[in-house]
Order: C-alpha cells, then sequence, then structure tokens
C-alpha cells in the first residue's frame, strides 16, 4: 500500500518496540513530526535542548534493552545532537538519531538551515560518532536505506546511526508492507569451538584464575551465565566500574570494582601477582579499568579475551586465546566443556573462596567506612550513599551523573543485579544522568528510577527536569550540592595545588528551581533526611529534586588512578 517515508520510518521504530521520539521540533522534520499524529504508538517528547534529548534516547536503550531514537531539525538543531550521540556511541549503544534536511531541489543553494556541503553537512559531521550516517536521497532507496541502518546498528559492536531526511523525501509515498525485523537482521551467535575448548581447559587446570567482566557482558545478556560459570570453577570476580552490578557484588566470589575509584580487594587480588589464568568478558580493558595499563594485570599463564569486536583483541594486553563473538553465546560454551571437568581439582577450587574471603578482611572493600556512618554537617558525601544503599529498592534503576557522583557510587555502593546502576563512561558526558534518567523512567514501567548528579550537572542540563514534569515521569534526582566541579576541581589539586582554575561557583538552590520548573524540592542538610525524604519521593509519583548540602572538602579515592597515570606516563619517557 502506499506509504509516505515518514510514516515508514515510525513504522520501523514501532516493530524495533519503540514507543518515544525525543527532540525538539524545526521546519525541516515537520512531516516526521505530523506523521506521529497518524501513529500512536511512537510518542514524541519534547526535550528542552537537543542534547538532552539525544541522552534521553540513550537512557531509553539502555534500560530497554534494544533501540532509542531522537530527532532534530537540520543546521543547530542537528550540531546541539552531537554530545549525545558521541556519548552513544562511545558506550555503545543503539540509537536511531534523524535530523531533517531541507528539499532536494534546494539542497546546497543555501537555503534556510541548509545542511549540506554548502551548509554544515550533518552527514559528514555524524560520520564520527555513529556506526553509519546518510541521507535518503530518493523514496525508492527509503526502505532499503533504514533497513541497512537498523541492521548496522545492532550487529557487532552496537551504536548510534544517523539519517538525514529531506523534507520532500519525507512526504513522498511509497509502497510498503509491513517487514519482520528478523527479515534483515539476524542474531549473531558464532565462535571458535577449538579456542573455546583450549579456554575451557585453561581454566578448569588454573592455579589461580580470575574473571574481569566488562559492559559488553551487560548488553549480550551474559550475566546469569556469568554467575554459573563463575560458582562452577570457583571464580572470583571483578568488574569494570562501568559494569558494576553485572555480577552481585554480597557474592561470596565477588571481588567488586576494579578500576577508578574501585574495590581496594579487586586491585589488591588482581595485581597480587599470583594470577595466572584471566577471563576477560565483554571489556575493552582501557585506562580507567587498568588505572593506565598497569603490567601486573596480566596474568603470569593466559589471557583469555571474549569481545564481539576483533580489534580489541590485543590492544592493550597480550592475548593467548581470543574469543570473538557474543559474550552469552561463548560463555555458554565454555560452561558446557567445564561441566567435563567438575569432578577434577574440586578441592582446589574450593579453596578460592576461602582466599578472597580472607583477602576481604585484610584488605576491605572501601576505605574510610567510617565517613559512611559519620553525623557531621555538613554532611559527608559517604554518608548520602550510606543513605541511598539503605532506601533504594531492590528493583531501582540509579543513572549517575559524570564526576564524583559516579566516584562515590563506584566505591561506596554494592549492586546485586545487572542494569541496576546506568553512567556513561565511554565519553563521560556532564548532565547525561538527569537527562536519560527521564528517557531510561518512560522504559523502566514500575520500577523505580533515582538520579544521582552532581550541581554542576545540574546547572547543564536540568532544565530537562521540566521536560519530567510536563510528560508526569516520575524520576527523584538527587543533586550533590558543593559548590563546584567536584571531580575536575580534585584532579586539578594533584598538579595545581589549592590554585585551581575555574571549577568553583557560588551556591545555587536546586530545590527552589525544581519548584520553579513544576517539580518537588527538598533541601537536606543533616544525616538522617534523605533516608527518610527518599521512599516518600519515591511513593509519591511525581517528579522530586532532593538538593543536599555535602562537605565540599571530601575527595574520593582518586590517588590510585593519578598514580597510575603518572606511572604510565614516567615508563614513556
Amino acid at each position: 500500500m502506499k506509504t509516505k517515508v515518514a510514516d515508514v520510518v515510525l513504522k520501523f521504530l514501532e516493530a524495533e518496540g519503540v514507543e518515544y521520539l525525543f527532540g525538539v521540533p524545526g521546519t525541516t522534520i515537520v512531516p516526521l513530526l505530523a506523521a506521529t499524529n497518524r501513529n500512536k504508538a511512537v510518542k514524541p517528547i519534547l526535550a528542552k535542548h537537543e542534547e538532552g534529548a539525544a541522552f534521553m534516547a540513550d537512557g531509553y536503550a539502555r534500560v530497554k534493552g534494544g533501540f532509542g531514537a531522537c530527532f532534530a531539525t537540520s543546521g543547530p538543531g542537528a550540531t546541539n545532537l552531537m554530545t549525545g550521540v558521541a556519548n552513544a556511541y562511545m558506550d555503545n549503544v543503539p540509537i536511531l538519531v534523524i535530523t531533517g534536511q531541507v528539499e532536494t531541489s534546494v539542497y546546497g543553494k543555501g537555503a534556510f538551515q541548509d545542511s549540506s556541503k554548502e551548509g554544515v553537512d550533518s552527514v559528514k559531521m555524524f560520520e564520527p560518532i555513529t556506526k553509519h550516517s546518510s541521507m535518503i536521497i530518493s523514496k525508492h532507496k527509503a526502505i532499503e536505506d533504514l533497513q541497512a541502518a537498523l541492521r548496522t546498528a545492532m550487529t557487532g559492536k552496537k551504536g548510534p546511526v544517523h539519517l538525514s531526511l529531506p523534507k520532500d523525501i519525507q512526504t513522498a509515498e511509497v509502497e510498503f508492507d509491513a517487514v519482520a525485523t528478523s527479515a534483515f537482521r539476524v542474531p549473531v551467535e558464532y565462535f571458535d569451538r577449538r579456542l573455546v575448548i583450549d579456554a575451557a581447559e585453561q581454566l578448569v587446570q588454573a592455579r589461580h584464575p580470575a574473571m574481569l567482566v566488562g559492559s559488553g557482558a551487560v548488553s549480550s545478556g551474559a550475566c546469569d551465565d556469568i554467575k554459573e560459570l563463575a560458582e562452577m570453577l570457583n571464580l572470583p570476580v571483578a568488574t569494570t566500574p562501568k559494569a558494576k552490578g553485572a555480577f552481585p557484588e554480597d557474592h561470596p566470589l565477588a571481588l567488586g570494582v576494579l578500576g577508578l575509584c574501585g574495590s581496594p580487594l579487586a586491585e589488591s587480588y588482581l595485581k597480587s601477582g599470583e594470577t595466572d589464568v584471566l577471563l576477560v568478558v565483554g571489556a575493552s580493558l582501557n585506562q580507567m579499568t587498568t588505572m593506565s595499563w598497569d603490567p601486573r594485570l596480566a596474568p603470569s599463564k593466559c589471557l583469555i579475551h571474549i569481545n564481539i569486536d576483533p580489534a580489541e583483541m590485543g590492544k592493550n594486553y597480550p592475548t593467548q586465546i581470543p574469543l570473538v563473538g557474543d559474550a552469552r553465546t561463548i560463555i555458554n560454551e565454555i560452561a558446557f566443556r567445564v561441566l567435563r571437568h567438575l569432578t577434577t581439582n574440586q578441592m582446589q577450587w574450593e579453596d578460592r573462596v576461602k582466599a578472597v574471603a580472607e583477602l576481604r578482611a585484610k584488605v576491605g572493600t572501601c576505605l574510610d567506612p567510617a565517613k559512611m556512618d559519620s553525623d557531621s554537617v555538613p554532611l559527608k558525601p559517604q554518608r548520602i550513599i550510606r543513605e541511598l544503599q539503605e532506601t533504594l529498592p531492590d528493583d531501582a534503576i540509579l543513572f549517575v551523573d559524570v564526576g564524583n557522583s559516579i566516584n562515590w557510587v563506584v566505591h561506596y555502593m554494592k549492586f546485586r543485579r545487572p542494569g541496576s546502576v546506568i553512567t556513561p563512561f565511554g565519553m563521560l558526558s556532564m548532565g547525561y544522568g538527569i537527562s536519560a534518567a527521564v528517557g531510561g523512567k518512560l522504559a523502566a514501567g514500575r520500577r523505580p528510577v533515582v538520579c544521582l548528579a552532581g550541581d554542576g550537572c545540574f546547572l547543564m542540563n536540568g532544565m530537562e527536569i521540566a521536560t519530567a514534569v510536563h510528560n508526569d515521569i516520575p524520576v527523584v534526582f538527587i543533586i550533590l550540592n558543593n559548590q563546584k566541579l567536584g571531580l575536575v576541581h580534585d584532579l586539578q589539586t594533584f598538579s595545581l595545588g589549592q590554585n585551581t582554575v575555574a571549577t568553583r561557583f557560588r551556591k545555587i538552590n536546586a530545590a527552589k528551581v525544581a519548584e520553579g520548573l513544576g517539580a518537588v524540592g527538598h533541601i537536606v542538610e543533616k544525616p538522617g533526611e534523605l533516608k527518610r525524604l527518599l521512599p516518600e519521593a519515591i511513593a509519591s509519583g511525581k517528579t522530586t529534586v532532593i538538593d543536599c548540602i555535602i562537605d565540599p572538602n571530601e575527595v574520593p579515592p582518586l590517588s590510585p588512578f593519578v598514580e597510575g597515570a603518572k606511572r604510565f606516563l614516567q615508563h614513556l619517557d
């Protein structure tokens, strides 16, 4: 049947399970928005800034476990999307990014907000920060181009894709019948059987093996299978900061987070020099995880690396067994092979649980735990984290914005299920959490969604709280208010001492700003107040901002990361 291209776009999104389209309108995108009047399955959400719209699509996709979608007009609308799209690209989040374009009849002639080579070329602009960027130049190619973009977004390492839609192409009619996504996109579940057998044998024969789990394991849905394999072999497990919660952090085999503001237990165990076999699942072994590629993390005998992207193999550490493919598929195959050896070396495997327990008792899982119990005023951020831990429902999703908020959560909180905490570790884009939590809540259903952010992030994207209010999206925002860009300030002190530059600002009243945007606002200044307010805020079903006044002099455990960076630079010299 004859269908406008704009309607076809929405039909493809509907088939992907996308219910919301985040963006800011403009003249070149009007036909797509008009199509939402005809398709009630995909609802447009007006953001306050295109960057916020991209972050919302990102948060929606992460919670949904599938696609997100955002839109913008040509020209400044497209340029404003870029940081949000780059953030999704760095974190491998599949988003369909749609930007308007002037009519093909005036393309390149200097029309109003022309995004061609004669203006700001949006296709070229998005090429470095997406897996695919193109303009649909003909209605006859529209369906094929859409399928290619969606297939690319979900194949291999996932990521955003961009399509520029000229206004006249959006209104053009094409023959279209609904097509199942399986007709143009198939799951990739390949693996190398020989290398899987080798990996299983190495793990069975190892004396001191360990596992490091990255975010690729979460996106592939491999976390339950990883837990099963770890319990088969009594395999101690650490996670990357980005994958926090991928392995239950209260499990006897849990080492906690390795890397930036991670656990002393994970660092002590994995840098002891005793690890002979290390299984890395869905992690790139980047600077923040490895503390600037610490050579002590390399196992003495064998590194087994599972990753969907072959380019990650051997990039940062020599890899003896590279397993390219889907993490869940490969972990299942390794577990199947390991089952044959379950009666072998059983006593030796049991000693590993005891070893982890003894090291945990010796070094602990965090530094300065007494500060979590502090009754001092201004509030210790460690105390805020403790109250958040004690009151956050088990099924809640915590979005953490960039800065020291991430560091406090990584170091002091414990999570028991994958996807419970979401952070933008790839780009570390400030303002992400406040916006992404709005999109995340729309995908979360009845699960509570809470955002922890600093006052600097609030000043960047806090207007998106109005988006939550307007659409009755009940996110609870907890703002750590210390009158500075905490992480930037604290990192500067390592080189500048107290002569930091452009890191401080006057105190704001986030609660009053929230009230001005239509949200409920509270100020927390004393111990116990957050613990009382948070359950009430979640139960109220209203968009709420809790402004927590914290001690500006508290610094998270950044020293190991800074020292690792210094060692790396000294090695280069």
